[in-house]
């Protein structure tokens, strides 16, 4: 309980929320490029502003109720978070009008696009992952004592 305390108070639980986020993220965008030629196959995604605005939210709510206050993010359509915070995401379908091309096998592939997308996640991935290691290698260099 103490080490989750701890833990919980900084950014720690942000970078943990980001990290669940783009994990699900990728395994959808992952999902679109294996059925790009799957026939009425469309395209699906999570909404990053979606997330990043319940994240700034739940961040706010910390902030005012004091750094001891978890973050909880509050579940949407599309993401939801079950009381041990665990992510559950539900991919929506991409609007054909989004990518302005609907093919004659009815699926709107756009490869670019979502090689594009998959990039940007997997770089917000590593950085957060980046992050979070030198945070979990400060905290066990001070459990073995040294600096």
């Amino acid at each position: 309980m103490f080490i989750q305390g701890l833990l919980d108070r900084g950014s720690t639980g942000v970078l943990e929320k980001v990290m669940a986020f783009t994990e699900a993220r990728h395994e959808v965008l992952a999902n679109n490029i294996s059925n790009i030629d799957t026939v009425g196959y469309r395209m699906q995604d999570l909404s990053v502003a979606q997330f990043d605005k319940s994240l700034s939210e739940a961040i706010a709510r910390r902030e005012k109720s004091g750094a001891s206050a978890p973050l909880t993010l509050r579940s949407s359509r599309n993401l939801t978070w079950d009381s041990r915070g665990r992510l559950h995401a539900t991919a929506t379908e991409i609007d054909s009008d989004e990518t302005n091309i609907l093919f004659h096998d009815r699926n709107n592939r756009f490869v670019e696009k979502q090689m594009s997308e998959m990039s940007k996640n997997a770089l917000r991935h590593q950085v957060v992952a980046a992050l979070l290691k030198g945070k979990y290698d400060g905290i066990s260099m001070a459990i073995r004592g040294r600096l």
